[in-house]
């Protein structure tokens, strides 16, 4: 029956992070429950998008230790192009989604795997006319044309590195080559963005399986956003599947997803170098659970600090935690008509005044000292 393998094919697909997925408003959308492993509501994220989120099929021939579709103890389902094509625009017509993400296993070989998930997209693009945003997931090995073939179809794609190098990959599995399968891959995606359709492309890190630190995914994360022009990473913690080689290990705290998101955020947008960074990182490289990223990285600089927010420049204001993109502009905006003197001013400029206090200047006076707020 269909709407179990769009069921089984979508909780597959569950492994792979889209952004700010919210299943509670999935249900308040009227979506039927059922629909609920495969319809995925991104509507907190930046692609503003309800998607359906399937595997193509969960056969896989890799031996990815922590991946439950490299095991033979599930039911193995597969959709063909025209199940997957035809189901998603009925979705569409019914205005249950609005974009696909598609992923696979490699089963068949991963030319064979890659061809189902490009005749899927094909026929949503050229037969069905879908305008929409359309994510498709680069499979590791992958020939460079089926990747370029990706490219003219989606808005986005993606490749999962999982490690942030080779040693901690072969944590993971055996069948596939970090530096040849993965990171020269990326390399082709890099130079194929902006090119066709493909606007952007991602990646994704499997926290706490091979045993990394925050500093050696910090240090791969600054390396590609040095390097080429990776949209964003995504995190995704360990959990302990059921048959898999490492079903007894122990799963990894969503907290450490939280705060290696907070530090990506600091790197991505507020152009942190990782220098800055590292100075939240504890003796082995990693960063606390407990604390805000942000205010641990201003409380290792105290010499950078108090910042005085009537002179102080924009990469400046961006260091005081508290103080985001918006809130720096309308600080700047606001001190031309008169000084910023009271924390209400502050506020209305959409400052979180807490966690700035300690680290700003009002009208050259500092609010406190700023090793009472970090001890």
């Amino acid at each position: 029956m269909l709407i179990e393998k769009l069921q089984r094919l979508g909780t597959a697909a569950s492994w792979d992070s889209c952004g700010g997925v919210t299943q509670k408003s999935v249900r308040k959308s009227g979506i039927p429950p059922n629909y609920s492993s495969f319809v995925h509501d991104c509507s907190a994220s930046s692609e503003k998008c309800r998607l359906m989120k399937v595997l193509q099929t969960n056969t896989c021939e890799h031996d990815c230790r922590y991946c439950v579709n490299s095991t033979c103890s599930q039911r193995k389902q597969s959709l063909e192009p025209k199940e997957l094509a035809g189901s998603f625009m009925s979705l569409v017509r019914q205005g249950y989604v609005t974009g696909l993400f598609l992923s696979s296993g490699v089963g068949g070989g991963v030319k064979k795997a890659g061809e189902n998930m490009i005749e899927s997209a094909r026929l949503v693009r050229k037969k069905y006319g879908f305008r929409g945003y359309v994510h498709l997931k680069i499979l590791p090995t992958m020939p460079k044309s089926q990747i370029e073939e990706m490219s003219e179809l989606a808005n986005r794609v993606s490749l999962n590195l999982e490690a942030p190098d080779k040693t901690r990959f072969s944590e993971l599995g055996s069948t596939k080559d970090y530096r040849r399968d993965l990171e020269k891959r990326l390399r082709w995606i890099d130079k194929l963005r902006g090119k066709n359709l493909m606007k952007s492309f991602t990646t994704q890190f499997i926290l706490g399986a091979g045993g990394e630190s925050d500093l050696e995914i910090l240090g791969k994360m600054s390396e590609l956003y040095g390097k080429t022009q990776l949209w964003r990473t995504y995190f995704s913690a360990f959990e302990p599947v059921k048959g898999t080689a490492l079903e007894e290990m122990e799963g990894e705290r969503k907290i450490r997803e939280h705060r290696l998101y907070q530090s990506d955020w600091l790197m991505r947008v507020y152009g942190f170098e990782l220098k800055e960074v590292k100075n939240a990182l504890n003796e082995k490289g990693n960063l606390s659970l407990q604390r805000d990223v942000k205010i641990a990285v201003a409380s290792g600089m105290p010499e950078k600090f108090p910042v005085d927010v009537n002179s102080a420049g924009r990469e400046e204001l961006l260091r005081v935690p508290g103080i985001g993109p918006v809130g720096a502009d309308r600080l700047m905006k606001a001190r031309e008509q008169s000084r910023i003197k009271e924390t209400r001013q502050l506020k209305a400029c959409g400052v979180i005044v807490k966690q700035a206090l300690p680290f700003v200047q009002l009208d050259r006076e500092s609010q406190m000292r700023i090793e009472n707020f970090c001890t």
